[in-house]
């Protein structure tokens, strides 16, 4: 069933309101005068409107504009090209019309990427998750076995193969090209020598991160504007292609299942994952959590989370056996601006089982 007229409005209106808080002046003036202009019987508001009967929650506005910034990238919309920053260029008076006159041109790439799922691998995101990895590996005094639902093209899933520094402690490989060591709001420590003893992954439609389309289509979903964003995905791509990870085509209830049944109480096992919880059926949603209560009765397990919450996403952590559910902090979609309030501080924690 398509979407309706507001839905889509809607849809396109509140991404323009968060681009413009993240920090993307480009793409939310861009929308701002795309929904002013788009008429219903336009080509492309008919294809918005059946990309999906749920435009906010499906993202079918981010895969416009990545299906658009993909022909950039790739050299094929080179009068875009000259108002977009990730190739050179500057937004003008001219922005709304070389985006038109891009999508009018190349319909089959559009019709293509609104059917293509959003995957940004934003490897800002493992700025908040390893002082998570890193308690854990305190609290349990164990290696760890890390297991990753929705991992795309598992550039997270390799987070401790970068650096990370804050204060007087460190964690990940001080020799990665990729560092952060300015992404928190204060200190947060980072002891514990966290070291990954086994990973895997899974996703409905894993990449492979040294294909260079893969790599291509990654690019694509980082707004325009964000520079730093495209230097620290170009070097985990690099990174990537030396260091392969498994990442199994898979339903993630079933998947997550089938795995902590292989675990042992040699490492502590870890399930995490970031902005993708919104992706996953309902039906995923409660199998998963079945899955880790059950689980959690018989051996120690850690859920480690950074998903959605208002304005920003909330990191939390939930803990087996009993379940005990912590917020660790909070921090922008894009990594950016970690306030991490850690155990026993900020918001009250509670018992989930």
């Amino acid at each position: 069933m398509p979407a309706t007229d507001a839905a889509v409005r809607d849809a396109m209106l509140l991404q323009a309101s968060a681009c413009q808080a993240l920090g993307s002046p480009t793409y939310a003036r861009l929308l701002r005068e795309l929904h002013d202009i788009l008429a219903p019987a336009h080509p492309l508001w008919k294809a918005l409107r059946a990309a999906s009967e749920r435009p906010v929650h499906d993202a079918v506005v981010l895969r416009l504009l990545g299906a658009a910034h993909r022909l950039v990238l790739s050299g094929e919309a080179e009068t875009l090209a000259t108002q977009y920053p990730s190739a050179g260029g500057a937004a003008t008076s001219e922005l709304l019309a070389s985006f038109v006159q891009t999508i009018e041109e190349h319909p089959d790439a559009i019709d293509d990427g609104l059917r293509r799922q959003v995957q940004t691998n934003e490897v800002g995101r493992c700025a908040a998750l390893a002082p998570g990895f890193a308690l854990i590996a305190r609290r349990s005094d164990q290696a760890l076995n890390i297991l990753e639902v929705g991992s795309s093209a598992g550039l997270n899933l390799r987070w401790d193969r970068y650096a990370y520094r804050s204060g007087q402690t460190q964690c990940g490989d001080q020799a990665s090209p990729l560092r952060f060591t300015d992404s928190w709001s204060t200190p947060v420590d980072l002891s514990g020598e966290p070291t990954v003893a086994e990973r895997r992954g899974c996703d409905v439609n894993p990449l492979d991160a040294a294909d260079p389309q893969t790599a291509l289509t990654l690019l694509s979903f980082i707004w325009p504007d964000h520079q730093a964003r495209f230097v620290r995905l170009r070097q985990a791509l690099t990174m990537a292609a030396d260091k392969p990870v498994q990442i199994d085509h898979a339903d993630a209830g079933r998947w997550l299942a089938a795995r902590l049944f292989e675990t042992t109480n040699d490492h502590a096992t870890v399930v995490f994952h970031s902005i993708v919880w919104q992706y996953i059926a309902p039906e995923s949603q409660a199998a998963l959590r079945q899955t880790m209560a059950e689980h959690g009765r018989r051996r120690p397990l850690y859920w480690l989370r950074m998903e959605p919450s208002g304005k920003h996403a909330d990191i939390r952590l939930t803990t087996w056996p009993g379940g005990h559910e912590e917020v660790l902090g909070t921090v922008g979609y894009h990594g950016q601006d970690v306030r991490w309030v850690g155990p026993g501080t900020g918001a009250a924690s509670r018992r989930r089982d």
